[in-house]
């Protein structure tokens, strides 16, 4: 992680990264913190500023998100990476995977990202998601080629 994170520094690109639980926020933020400058915040479901920190992101006025689940949804952030801490952790289903990873190539200018997984075992749920994302994005790669 600490690698990818170097290279975010000195591109400015940014990411989400996820955690799988709320718990796990504080000592994520102050770890990259202790090695970084990149300014950056975590959010969770009870987090009474999230929309703050959501716009902030928004915004550009900080390079990551550490996160729960609670942004694998509904929210877009265009030419964003997204990197999963824990992905192997159970909270953690193919369909919240598949749902995080489409957070990515959201952007015309960007239509592809890094999905970074970081595990400590391949498990069945992330064989499934990754196969899933694959078909996925062959089925939408050949939509593409017959819309042109």
């Amino acid at each position: 992680m600490k690698i990818q994170i170097e290279k975010y520094q000195k591109s400015g690109q940014q990411f989400l990264l996820f955690v799988p639980k709320v718990s796990d926020l504080k000592n994520t933020l102050e770890t990259i913190e202790s090695f970084s400058e990149i300014k950056g915040l975590s959010v969770h479901a009870a987090d009474p500023e999230r929309k703050s920190k959501v716009q902030q992101m928004r915004d550009r006025k900080i390079q990551f998100l550490v996160t729960t689940t609670i942004l694998e949804r509904g929210v877009t952030f265009p030419g964003i990476d997204v990197i999963i801490l824990g992905a192997d952790n159970q909270i953690f289903s193919v369909n919240a995977i598949v749902q995080i990873a489409g957070r990515v190539g959201r952007n015309k200018d960007r239509p592809s990202g890094l999905v970074l997984a970081l595990i400590e075992e391949k498990t069945q749920v992330l064989i499934r998601a990754s196969r899933q994302i694959r078909f996925m994005n062959e089925k939408g790669l050949k939509q593409l080629n017959n819309v042109q």
